[in-house]
C-alpha cells in the first residue's frame, strides 16, 4: 500500500488513515544466526524474544526468527530507545550472529 496523496483531509480523516501528525512508526529487523535451528529452538527463541523484550516494552512484532517489524501495540509508535534496546537483546543471544535493524519508518505505508 502506497501514502495517499497529499490533500487536505479533517482531523478525524488523518487520525484514521494514520497520517500527518498520527503517524505511526516502526522498524524492521533482519537475523542471521550462527547455525540453523530446530523448529522448538526457533520457538524458544522466539518466546523469549515477546517475554522479555516486545511484551514488557508494550510493542508488537509480526515476522518470525530471520525477520521481521515491531511497532507500538494498539496506537503509537515504537521509539528509538525501543529499537535500540531490541538491538542490544537480539545481539545478546547465543543464537544470533548478526543482527540488522531498519531505521523508525511509517509502520501503515511502507
Amino acid at each position: 500500500m502506497s501514502l495517499p496523496s497529499n490533500k487536505q483531509r479533517s482531523r478525524r480523516l488523518r487520525k484514521k488513515m494514520r497520517v500527518g501528525g498520527f503517524q505511526e512508526l516502526g522498524f524492521e529487523y533482519e537475523l542471521k544466526l550462527k547455525q540453523s535451528l530446530t523448529p522448538d529452538q526457533e520457538e524458544a527463541l522466539m518466546d523469549r524474544l515477546l517475554n522479555e523484550l516486545i511484551l514488557p516494552r508494550n510493542l508488537a512484532a509480526s515476522g518470525w526468527v530471520s525477520e521481521g517489524f515491531v511497532m507500538a501495540y494498539l496506537r503509537g509508535s515504537a521509539t528509538e530507545d525501543d529499537r535500540q534496546a531490541t538491538q542490544a537483546w537480539l545481539a545478546a543471544q547465543p543464537e544470533v550472529a548478526e543482527a540488522t535493524l531498519s531505521a523508525l519508518k511509517d509502520a501503515w505505508y511502507v
